[in-house]
């Protein structure tokens, strides 16, 4: 009895270094990009596209409207097999992100679309979500994490009907959330 305890301790101590040792590597996008259709981050939009003539609906060429803020759209983009909106938030040196929306139904061919481009997932999720008439489906949510860029595709969001990919500059994107939560911090201190 006492040489089946002593050999069972044994071999406990003995194959947890192995289990402990086997911690998965850190994983590391090799197809992480600098650019998105064609627009790069360290650009200004002003630089990059030509604003659209007033009245644009249609453009054979990208363009971008006039921006609102921060915010331009972007027109006459590659053809990808359905339809999108572009949009795009710049800001400082260059592009913030991204923002592409299309229709829910599109959402497997965006999948695939930007994992022929940039690889397999890093992370993938799925969550219910309830419409306000008391509908649920189910949302996913498929990411990408690198150095300097992080894509985030969502079946549904906003409304059950919209899917969009946010392709963003994390330092960016980090600095922008800093600027709220500075500006949050000293509009609560007025109260």
């Amino acid at each position: 009895m006492k040489s089946a305890l002593t050999l069972i301790l044994f071999s406990a101590l003995a194959i947890s270094p192995a289990f402990a040792a086997k911690k998965p590597a850190a994983q590391t996008w090799t197809k992480e990009p600098d650019s998105f259709m064609g627009l790069r981050f360290d650009q200004k939009i002003e630089a990059a596209l030509p604003l659209c003539p007033r009245g644009t609906v249609i453009s054979k060429q990208m363009c971008h409207d006039a921006p609102y803020t921060n915010l331009y759209s972007v027109r006459g983009g590659p053809e990808i097999g359905f339809g999108y909106t572009l949009s795009v938030f710049s800001g400082g040196p260059g592009v913030e992100s991204f923002y592409l929306t299309t229709n829910s139904d599109n959402f497997s061919k965006l999948a695939d679309l930007f994992t022929s481009k940039y690889g397999a997932p890093m992370d993938s999720s799925s969550e219910t979500v309830k419409t306000k008439a008391g509908a649920s489906f189910t949302n996913e949510t498929i990411s990408w994490r690198g150095k300097k860029v992080s894509i985030t595709l969502q079946k549904f969001s906003g409304d059950i009907n919209t899917s969009s990919a946010t392709i963003s500059d994390i330092d960016a994107a980090a600095k922008k959330a800093a600027e709220r939560e500075s500006k949050a911090t000293s509009n609560a201190n007025k109260l």
